[in-house]
């Protein structure tokens, strides 16, 4: 098991679900934790349970909105004045809806949150995890790229054709895969791993924003079929500690390497969704 004793650890979207579950596992080995949060309140409590379970933890939660690309840029600002390294970087926060609206920054919501969000984060960051030492980046995507057969580059946020939002969720997954090969074969050089993860069927509060598609008669009717958060944290846990074996690029379930369509390994098609990220998000990147 990789020792996180005194490394230092950040997760996006620790308040609830998987991230909290995650967080809260992982800090049982006493890194220095930093968390992402929107809600002040979950926040505290989220912060006050680690404190009491592991209280030789270093832990810090700084506010960040995902859907706002200059919450974003302050959020990697203060956690960089935080940090002289990060060693493991978890991709978590992620959204789900059910229509169709537009971020400040003119982008489909989902698209922003869930893809984004990741890639101008992790792009802030990556200088930290960079130098003679090994560093992980876990991406949580989801199988549900399956979803869709290839990005939708002509109408990319679904404007024309957003339905009740599953293709375009389906979309931001997809994205997810596509800017882990890539990154991982930018970093092939370096110390860093990049890998993605599907967390299986969670009942969490993802998606409950959508009432008329997660109403409580719904939620009552799945919630046998659903993993418990830890269970789905699991991925994110063991890629989190694992001893290193230099697998890169690849994509986890129940913390195996598992297949994911062909088209998620597009590189050319990886290529052209960095390139359009970069125009999104107003800022190129050189790796």
């Amino acid at each position: 098991m990789w020792n996180l004793k005194n490394k230092t650890v950040v997760i996006s979207g620790a308040t609830n679900g998987i991230g909290k579950a995650a967080a809260i596992e992982l800090s049982k080995e006493n890194p220095k934790l930093l968390f992402t949060y929107r809600n002040q309140g979950l926040a505290d409590k989220l912060l006050a349970e680690i404190k009491d379970l592991s209280p030789d933890t270093q832990v810090h939660s700084v506010y960040c909105d995902f859907s706002n690309q200059d919450s974003i840029k302050k959020c990697a600002n203060e956690i960089n004045d935080l940090c002289e390294q990060i060693d493991v970087l978890i991709n978590n926060a992620g959204v789900v809806n059910t229509s169709y609206y537009e971020t400040n920054d003119g982008i489909e919501n989902t698209f922003a949150v869930n893809h984004l969000g990741y890639f101008l984060f992790t792009n802030l960051l990556l200088h930290k995890l960079k130098g003679e030492n090994e560093t992980r980046i876990i991406n949580v995507s989801s199988a549900a790229h399956s979803f869709v057969k290839e990005m939708q580059w002509q109408d990319i946020n679904f404007k024309n054709n957003f339905g009740q939002g599953l293709r375009p969720y389906g979309q931001s997954k997809l994205a997810n895969l596509l800017f882990t090969r890539y990154l991982a074969t930018k970093l092939s050089t370096e110390t860093v791993s990049v890998n993605a993860i599907h967390p299986g069927g969670v009942n969490t509060s993802l998606g409950s924003q959508n009432k008329a598609w997660y109403s409580k008669p719904l939620r009552l009717i799945l919630r046998p079929f659903f993993r418990s958060p830890l269970k789905g944290a699991e991925s994110i846990i063991y890629l989190a500690t694992k001893q290193d074996d230099g697998i890169t690029g690849e994509y986890f379930v129940d913390s195996k390497i598992h297949k994911s369509t062909a088209y998620s390994k597009n590189l050319e098609a990886a290529h052209k969704l960095w390139s359009i990220s970069e125009e999104l998000v107003n800022q190129t990147f050189d790796l």
